[in-house]
């Protein structure tokens, strides 16, 4: 458990990278008007995968689980890696870089 917490920063950091470079190119290049409540959204969200995460590590600490082949550890560092890709795909778009996804 004291992993996951350890990573967790990692995590918010990667999903407000994310968030912030979303709403950079939706207001500065898109010409998108700012909402409030989409900013909220994403905060809220980002709590949620949090929480999560903690309550994870909670169960493989309390059960062991890590039979199966999964530990949270890869669990979070695969979320890290998604979310710090989805900032770089868009701060790709906003340096005029056109990434194409597979």
């Amino acid at each position: 458990m004291k992993e996951i917490v350890n990573l967790l920063p990692v995590l918010f950091t990667a999903m407000l990278m994310n968030i912030m470079a979303g709403t950079y190119f939706n207001i500065g290049k898109q010409n998108i008007v700012f909402n409030w409540k989409k900013l909220a959204s994403g905060i809220i969200k980002a709590g949620i995968v949090g929480g999560i995460f903690i309550g994870t590590a909670y169960c493989f600490d309390t059960i062991d689980l890590s039979s199966i082949g999964v530990t949270p550890a890869s669990v979070m560092l695969s979320a890290i890696s998604l979310y710090t890709g989805k900032a770089l795909i868009t701060l790709g778009r906003i340096l005029g870089i056109d990434i194409k996804k597979i």
